[in-house]
């Protein structure tokens, strides 16, 4: 093995959170871009038979600038170029590095959002994902990260469906699509201006490690294209508020007689809403009482009338164990999109719950109850006009964040 391999295997060790790291560049190290590195908030590669495109924005509903959170949002779009070939993705694997920090983080894992996708030739996969960082802008860059990484796949043989044991090779596949660079940027509004020498230095914002927040993101897994959103109908973004908890979850003594559930699926109006939830060991850090769960939402238009809808809100309500408050999060669409649903479709995606929250484990496995609810309107015949500007609500029944055993 090379010295440079042997400095990588070494580096890849983790630094006591339990994920992996990797030295970073010196660039965003410092953040003195290298001029001729263009600050790209999007990038295309195409490896073997597959092209992956991807495009950042800055989510300014997730974000928290005085606790440094910023939030930001990619759409990844992956397609197979084949006439031949069928594809199936089974991993991935994303290096990490906000600006100032030496180190990059590693993230992989099997499968994209969950899945394992099988791509026909032609077809394309796509979904929208968050990163909330907490980074702190500074006045020599724009950039808030730099992000890269690699999609692992295989291609199937005639008549198969699905990747056997020996093609999977422990999530390592056959070969890799390269994720291109891209950059996660700041918006005007967060950058910094450079300091200059007469600046007064006493005005430096200071962190404050005993403030806690909770935060909860939006990730698409399969994102729907909507015709022009019902503007009418759509409510206006609210910042999050709070309401009186539940008192089971306030003391910790949460009900045995039924095991408490990590999934939910309720019909509402003939709009079905299915949830599941997992824990995701890599994005937490129990040491910091710092607990990240995914959970996955199908909203299915079941009307059994030739009905279409159009999804134009949502409203959640989160309360982690032994806090005496509910969150309430609440705005305009679902992931940024208003989705139609013609009879018989679906949306799904994946979102992610990074909470902040100390486990009663002598009590309960539960850290967080949510529920909540997406407003839609029925469409006229043409598929696009509301027939009404009065929404209808789909439940999100009640759920639990479960930490395992």
């Amino acid at each position: 093995m090379s010295k440079a391999a042997q400095a990588r295997a070494e580096a890849m060790k983790n630094d006591g959170s339990g994920r992996p790291r990797l030295p970073g560049d010196a660039d965003v190290t410092k953040g003195e871009l290298d001029a001729d590195i263009e600050i790209n908030e999007a990038s295309s590669a195409t490896t073997g038979p597959l092209t992956v495109e991807v495009s950042s924005a800055y989510n300014t509903e997730n974000s928290d600038p005085p606790m440094r959170k910023h939030c930001f949002q990619y759409t990844v779009r992956i397609t197979n170029n084949s006439d031949t070939d069928t594809v199936q993705l089974l991993s991935r694997r994303f290096e990490i590095q906000t600006v100032g920090s030496s180190m990059k983080d590693v993230v992989q894992g099997e499968g994209v959002t969950g899945r394992q996708p099988v791509l026909q030739p032609g077809e394309v996969f796509e979904y929208t994902s968050t990163a909330p960082l907490s980074v702190r802008p500074i006045g020599t860059t724009e950039i808030a990260a730099r992000m890269s990484g690699e999609y692992r796949y295989c291609i199937l043989q005639d008549g198969q469906d699905k990747a056997t044991d020996e093609q999977i090779n422990k999530g390592q596949g056959e070969a890799g699509a390269e994720l291109s660079t891209f950059h996660f940027v700041f918006p005007e509004e967060q950058r910094v201006k450079p300091v200059r020498p007469s600046d007064d230095d006493d005005d430096e914002e200071e962190e404050d490690d005993s403030v806690k927040t909770t935060t909860v993101t939006s990730t698409a897994a399969a994102p729907a294209s909507a015709p022009p959103a019902a503007k009418d109908a759509a409510a206006t973004s609210s910042p999050a508020s709070s309401l009186p908890g539940e008192p089971d979850m306030t003391s910790g003594n949460i009900s045995t007689a039924t095991p408490p559930n990590d999934s939910s699926d309720t019909l509402t109006s003939d709009v079905r809403v299915v949830v599941t939830s997992t824990y995701r060991p890599e994005r937490s850090d129990a040491t910091l009482d710092k607990h990240c769960f995914a959970y996955n939402v199908r909203i299915t238009n079941e009307s059994p009338n030739d009905q279409s809808i159009q999804l134009v809100s949502r409203r959640f309500e989160i309360q982690t164990v032994g806090s005496s408050n509910k969150d309430v999060v609440q705005g305009p669409g679902v992931t940024g999109r208003q989705p139609v649903l013609k009879p018989g479709e679906s949306f799904e995606y994946t979102s992610t719950a990074p909470l902040s929250v100390r486990p009663m484990l002598d009590k309960t496995q539960v850290v967080a109850r949510m529920s909540g609810e997406y407003n839609f309107v029925l469409l006229g015949e043409d598929g696009k006009t509301p027939v009404s500007s009065t929404p209808l609500k789909a439940e999100l029944g009640s759920f639990h964040f479960i930490l395992p055993e």
